[in-house]
């Protein structure tokens, strides 16, 4: 049947928006051979997050309906793995082209009926191996296929993190058909043996930790680790051949290194001499494409559904996969004996290989003026791996702009980052997620959805004995500063009130004429002066109206004395909190923007920008003491001004210099500590606010995150700001 008569573009609904979901919704809204016309879940507020990001999107919880509905082609399907045969045979039934996530089904039989259903209807049936679109490993599968590699002895591959637990399906059925789908691709063959061993450590009957064997009739073997309970983020994969090795990192800014390595045998010189020879020889990292996998698998189903192209990620290569899950359940249904795997009765046709280079080729653009052009730009160069940085990456990823971030320190998230310690995550400060801009919200719940948390806030200044609530309540500060005090600033703040200056332009300005002189001098100088260094004279009034709220003394007076009943309008009472920790979103950031092709490079700071004819050129970063120079379109500076003014190549006037040498910033001194005493019930903050006393705070959070420390512990961390010159 025609997909969409009378239509240039695909109309196409997609169902479940959990994990997944948003990332094809993401990719639909933004294509050119898609109308992304409905989603759909089971969640009404899912659909209401969805539907006011994408406005001309109709929203639905019933699949029934949108199955019904005539204007639409196609339906992409991101659902548990068990309610994936229904529903893409409801759909195929409808007459609908059906993509449906990894895995196609949960059994070879299922597969196999809606393969028939599909073919019986004319329609397309998809299923969504994304990796055999990734550039690195199609990258890999050249060096396979060309030779270079010699005779593949073994494949070794690690894919664990810490969670996401599913509540349908094991380990195997969640992260295998990445690792399985790969190696059916490189290899072009079903293992002919399997064996596995697993343990379900949390959830009975569920396992969460899998490692499995693999035979393959060539002789290559392959062994892959499969892990929902993994102290840090892992999906690494090294392929030993007889002449060179390979490693595939996908959480790497170089996902593929080759090495020039290896052992052999040389002839003897004396009979019964065998000495090994190992050569080591040079590493290369190879340039590798940076479309986004899942935005060409998606264009793929277009042309599949069109004619055009046939589907690399074929539902023949879904059966494959779903027969070695079934291999590896049979394993250690068995207790982990080796177990044989049939025969592939459908064969791919041609190379999978040869079609996403076509596939690439038809629907890769030049992304810039120096890439049309043949040159090696980068394009943006991002500096700082912080939270401005990674989400000018990843809204430049969703451009398709090329670019790459660059990070001094190791770890992503700047100052807002999480640090771990012997499986205790620590945040450096109490960073909060809180804004009033629907589409900045919108943004971090598509980063982390049920990840992110709501928590309640309790900050408080400890002054003259006394602790004062923070954001700062004029009422609080009026009720604690005793009678007398209260009098002489309520006097004070009279005068002010007949002077008042509307147009206040400082911090200082701004207090005073709301609250008084006294009370500014009294309380709010020294705490502002110790927080940031510097005077509140030199502090722009905007910042006062973010940082205190009840505007009006003369109301909170009033308040004390029992004589008006205030209704205050706090700023944060509670915010969003990441469950593992403020990092765990630029983590999350950095993945995307990884995932996009925007390469996030740690551990190189950027030294120098080049320019000229007011054009930058190039950026030189530096590395473990090595220098790298970058051409590159343009650049998006995150990093300190003092740093990028004195980084220019050439150097800026004198003047500008000289400027530059004058900046000061503060400086944050963290240190935290574990607790062996019994958790805090409660997450608290204290700063320290007397003239006399160093700027410190004190904070425990121990529940701000859902999961326990791994002790009966808690934390608590004090962290000193001072003023340097950097």
């Amino acid at each position: 049947m025609a997909p969409a008569e009378n239509h240039e573009r695909i109309r196409i609904a997609v169902v479940g928006l959990g994990y997944w979901g948003p990332n094809l919704v993401r990719n639909l809204a933004d294509s050119t051979e898609y109308e992304l016309t409905h989603v759909c879940d089971v969640r009404p507020e899912a659909v209401a997050a969805t539907v006011r990001r994408y406005p001309g999107v109709k929203g639905s919880t019933s699949f029934e309906e949108i199955i019904r509905t005539s204007n639409v082609d196609a339906v992409a399907i991101a659902t548990p793995v068990s309610t994936h045969h229904a529903l893409a045979m409801s759909a195929l039934e409808a007459g609908k082209h059906t993509f449906v996530e990894k895995p196609l089904a949960t059994s070879s039989d299922e597969v196999l009926e809606l393969t028939k259903r599909a073919e019986s209807n004319g329609l397309v049936l998809m299923p969504g191996h994304t990796f055999v679109y990734s550039p690195p490993v199609t990258a890999i599968k050249d060096l396979i296929d060309s030779g270079e590699l010699g005779e593949i002895y073994f494949i070794s591959s690690s894919r664990v993190n810490l969670g996401l637990h599913q509540p349908d399906v094991s380990v195997v059925w969640d992260l295998g058909p990445h690792d399985f789908s790969i190696l059916r691709y490189w290899l072009g063959d079903l293992p002919a043996e399997a064996a596995a061993l697993s343990r379900s450590c949390v959830l009975p009957n569920v396992p969460d930790v899998c490692f499995i064997n693999l035979t393959y009739g060539s002789g290559t073997i392959a062994h892959v680790e499969l892990s929902w309970l993994a102290p840090s983020k892992l999906r690494r994969t090294a392929i030993v051949g007889s002449e060179k090795m390979v490693v595939y990192d996908d959480t790497s800014n170089e996902p593929v290194r080759i090495f020039d390595s290896g052992a052999t045998i040389p002839d003897p010189e004396t009979f019964g001499e065998y000495r090994l020879s190992y050569r080591t020889g040079t590493i290369v990292s190879p340039r590798v494409d940076a479309t986004e996998p899942l935005s060409l698998e998606l264009a793929n189903f277009a042309s599949a559904i069109i004619g055009d192209q046939p589907l690399v990620s074929s539902p023949a290569l879904g059966l494959d996969v779903i027969r070695t899950i079934e291999a590896v359940d049979r394993s250690l249904a068995s207790g982990g004996v080796p177990v044989s795997l049939p025969a592939g009765e459908d064969s791919m046709i041609g190379t999978l290989h040869a079609q996403v280079e076509d596939l690439r080729a038809t629907n890769a653009a030049p992304s810039s003026p120096a890439a049309a052009s043949g040159g090696d730009s980068i394009g943006t160069a991002i500096l700082g791996g912080g939270p401005a940085g990674l989400t000018a990456a990843y809204v430049m990823a969703r451009r398709h702009r090329p670019g790459a971030v660059f990070e001094a320190d190791g770890t992503v998230g700047g100052i807002a980052k999480t640090v771990e310690v012997e499986c205790y995550r620590f945040d450096l400060g109490g960073h909060r997620f809180f804004t009033k801009l629907k589409p900045v919200q919108d943004l971090w719940e598509e980063m982390l959805w049920d990840e992110l948390l709501t928590r309640p806030r309790l900050s408080r200044i400890y002054y003259q004995g006394k602790f004062f609530s923070y954001p700062i309540s004029a009422k609080d500060v009026v009720a604690r500063l005793g009678l007398v005090e209260s009098a002489r600033c309520a006097l004070s703040y009279v005068w002010a009130a007949r002077h008042r200056n509307s147009d206040a332009e400082t911090f200082e300005e701004w207090v005073t004429t709301r609250f008084g002189r006294r009370l500014y001098d009294a309380f709010f100088r020294s705490y502002t002066e110790k927080v940031w260094g510097i005077p509140g004279s030199e502090i722009r009034s905007l910042w006062a109206a973010q940082r205190i709220k009840n505007f009006s003394l003369g109301k909170a007076m009033l308040s004390v004395l029992g004589l008006r009943q205030e209704n205050v309008t706090t700023l944060i009472e509670e915010f969003r909190y990441p469950r593992l920790g403020p990092g765990q979103m630029w983590e999350a950031f950095a993945d995307r923007a990884r995932e996009s092709g925007i390469s996030v490079n740690l551990k190189q700071r950027c030294v120098s920008v080049k320019h000229e004819d007011h054009h930058v050129r190039s950026i030189r970063v530096r590395q473990n003491g090595d220098e790298f120079e970058h051409r590159v379109d343009s650049v998006l500076s995150t990093i300190a001004l003092k740093d990028l003014v004195l980084g220019l190549d050439p150097s800026p006037p004198p003047d500008v210099i000289a400027a530059a040498h004058d900046l000061r910033y503060r400086d944050l001194v963290l240190v935290a500590r574990r607790n062996r005493f019994q958790t805090i019930g409660f997450t608290f903050t204290i700063r320290r606010h007397e003239p006399d006393a160093s700027r410190i705070s004190v904070r425990g959070a121990p529940i701000w995150s859902e999961p326990e420390p791994p002790v009966s512990a808690s934390s608590i961390s004090a962290s000193a700001m001072t003023t340097s010159g950097r």
